[in-house]
């Protein structure tokens, strides 16, 4: 395989015909056609089927374009790395970002990084697992900071935990259930998740709101987007689980309220995620050190909410040793 193949094939698979790929490439529609049969021959299978709307990828090709974006992106990051130490680029430094952080603590985060790499540039995003994992997959992003699912289902991930959360249930203020004491008086409720059940639990079997889920089956809606959570939960009656972190930074200023249920829901881990293997380039080592300087001057905060935030944080894990793993993941 040679990575003017993997190139075409990607162009392809991003642009959906064989016209607009060789556009989209600079080069000619035969040159892009020749690229492709040439690497369906040395691996001797189809790798697409031309159709009138344009070209689908047999099940071998689309296998092989997961791999063949992680190695064009790898490749692509690679150049760019290099770039930036020798002082020739902008090389971009992709993140996935947890709602709450980036709610918090994000902005001083961005602020000390770009003392220290002021030519580097930045492309965030909000880090919903069931998002933000296919675009580490593909290499769309460079690492993530976010909720980790099993490690079963992601085994071509590294996970670094950082802390633990536990989550509440939120509503708006005056919900007509505001006052309810347990999850067996929610068995009516509408409820909005950024993720499908089940998608980044991490131990389902002893926890009182998947017991819930699975028992009461209530009405779910998904949203991946905190932004659209919070905007529902105010002008709706739905409800959905927040995490304390993000409750603690929005409930008050979005007129929202926490629900006083005995049930103490699972706790969460936060995770540095990343590819497993692939070494972190200078500018997403020195990123994790700023992050882990601002979490620290939070924690010694003279400023009650800031305190109050961070405290809601449990087993942080960000000391010397979480940071010597920080920069090798």
């Amino acid at each position: 395989m040679k990575i003017h193949q993997l190139k075409a094939l990607c162009a392809i698979g991003d642009h959906g015909s064989i016209r607009a790929a060789s556009r989209a490439a600079g080069l000619s529609p035969a040159a892009v056609t020749k690229a492709v049969r040439e690497l369906e021959e040395d691996l001797g299978t189809l790798l697409i089927t031309r159709e009138a709307k344009g070209v689908t990828f047999t099940e071998a090709g689309r296998a092989l374009l997961v791999h063949a974006r992680l190695v064009v992106g790898q490749l692509a990051r690679a150049e760019e790395e290099m770039a930036q130490l020798s002082g020739r680029g902008r090389a971009p430094l992709r993140i996935g970002v947890n709602s709450w952080i980036a709610l918090t603590c994000l902005g001083d985060v961005v602020k000390l990084f770009q003392q220290r790499m002021p030519t580097v540039r930045l492309e965030l995003m909000e880090s919903v697992q069931t998002v933000s994992i296919p675009k580490l997959r593909d290499g769309t992003l460079d690492f993530c900071i976010g909720r980790a699912g099993p490690a079963s289902t992601h085994e071509d991930m590294a996970h670094v935990p950082l802390f633990r959360t536990s989550s509440a249930v939120v509503g708006r203020e005056g919900h007509p259930l505001a006052q309810a004491r347990s999850l067996a008086d929610l068995r009516d409720a509408q409820w909005l998740l950024n993720s499908t059940p089940g998608d980044d639990a991490e131990d389902l079997q002893d926890d009182p709101f998947a017991r819930y889920l699975r028992e009461g089956a209530p009405t779910i809606h998904v949203a991946h987007s905190t932004v659209i959570v919070i905007s529902l939960l105010r002008s709706t009656d739905m409800l959905t689980l927040m995490p304390w972190p993000l409750v603690e930074a929005v409930a008050v200023r979005e007129q929202l309220c926490v629900l006083p249920l005995t049930e103490r829901m699972n706790e969460a881990t936060v995770s540095l995620i990343s590819r497993r293997g692939d070494p972190m380039s200078a500018a997403a080592r020195c990123f994790i050190e700023c992050f882990r300087a601002v979490v620290y001057r939070a924690l010694g905060s003279d400023d009650p909410a800031s305190r109050r935030l961070f405290h809601s944080l449990d087993g942080l894990a960000l000391g010397d040793s979480a940071s010597s793993e920080l920069a090798r993941a």
